[in-house]
């Protein structure tokens, strides 16, 4: 009987866990090769919206391949983010979200290219291995929660790149009134294990 309670007591649990998680997946190329036509853009994807900025208009570039994300009009046909350019984003949406992951994907990163990912304190830099790779930017987004910042500057230092794509995993801690609700399928589940027991011991 303790077997069987205990089962029961780990799927309720499971259940309840896997009910809050989920993930938000941001492309930032829209399928056309366009200028976005001002310096800032929204994204959004299941309620939760990221902004990004430049100084320069954004275009948003489907080339096939690695050639796609985000970039800028200016200043040469690629439409891509070149040395000393970049784009800031705004995750300050994240925030009230409990976030167990994040990564960046950047695009069009070709051999001897590459690029920084940086917050207000730490950088990562990107080159022609993590072309078109999720790579986890997690150590900069806690370093942004942390200093109450959620400014993300994607800048190129050789070549030229795109950013093609953010994904986050949450899973938010269950409501009181789950909890309450497992509370209540435990002691139910208890109580007819001590009915179970009691009608075998007749």
């Amino acid at each position: 009987m303790k077997g069987w309670l205990l089962s029961s007591i780990v799927f309720f649990g499971v259940a309840v866990t896997s009910a809050s998680a989920g993930t938000i997946t941001w492309n930032f190329s829209t399928g056309t090769s366009m200028s976005l036509g001002s310096t800032s853009h929204t994204f959004v994807s299941n309620g939760i919206d990221i902004t990004a900025s430049s100084g320069t208009d954004l275009f948003t570039k489907t080339g096939g391949g690695d050639e796609n994300g985000l970039g800028l009009t200016c200043c040469d046909s690629d439409h891509e983010i070149n040395p000393g350019q970049s784009i800031m984003f705004d995750l300050s949406s994240l925030f009230s979200h409990n976030v167990t992951s994040l990564t960046l994907m950047l695009g069009s990163i070709q051999s001897g290219e590459a690029a920084k990912v940086c917050d207000l304190d730490l950088c990562i830099t990107f080159n022609s291995s993590d072309d078109a790779k999720a790579v986890s930017i997690m150590t900069l987004y806690t370093d942004m929660k942390a200093h109450g910042s959620g400014k993300l500057m994607i800048t190129g230092v050789t070549g030229d790149v795109l950013v093609d794509q953010m994904e986050a995993t949450t899973s938010s801690v269950p409501e009181p009134s789950s909890l309450l609700l497992v509370g209540n399928g435990i002691l139910m589940l208890a109580g007819a294990g001590v009915v179970r027991k009691g009608l075998w011991q007749r």
